[in-house]
């Protein structure tokens, strides 16, 4: 008498030899991050080219994940086609994230930028003004600081940039 298992196991067997899989563990041989695309090769040594690396192909860059070349990475298929698309990654090169006009990259270094304004441009200004500080002094004690209104400036940006 077969068991369920033993059903279940045949069924799977009759559909993976009539239907694609719909989902693929595969080692990155190559990124094209303009295109957003790459190249994958499964335990098989099967290629899959143009693998997206976001789901839809409208030129919108709202999240994207570049895998590491040699790195392994979970693809699935999109709807019925014969495209893939890479949802998770083993190593990650570099995310992108945009929301509205607020662009955030990670990588080997951080780029934040919202609002027309750039973190590490603003934090070169904090660092510069914050060099050229000038006193007035009444022989003793500093009573007053005269670029206080770069300082000032500068809060706001950071307001605008910054949660």
């Amino acid at each position: 008498m077969a068991t369920p298992e033993y059903i279940r196991e045949g069924l799977r067997q009759i559909a993976s030899s009539h239907a694609p899989a719909v989902s693929n563990i595969a080692k990155v041989k190559s990124v094209d991050e303009g295109k957003a695309i790459c190249v994958l090769v499964d335990e098989d040594d099967q290629e899959y080219f143009d693998v997206r690396l976001r789901p839809v192909l409208t030129g919108n860059e709202s999240f994207i994940q570049i895998p590491k070349i040699g790195s392994y990475v979970l693809a699935v298929r999109v709807e019925d086609d014969d495209d893939w698309m890479v949802i998770a990654c083993d190593v990650v090169e570099k995310f992108y994230w945009q929301a509205g006009n607020t662009n955030l990259e990670l990588s080997d270094k951080v780029h934040l930028e919202a609002n027309g304004k750039n973190l590490a441009e603003l934090i070169d200004k904090l660092f510069e003004a914050i060099l050229n500080m000038k006193f007035t002094t009444n022989y003793g004690p500093t009573i007053n600081l005269i670029n206080s209104i770069d300082f000032s400036n500068l809060k706001n940006e950071f307001k605008s940039l910054l949660k």
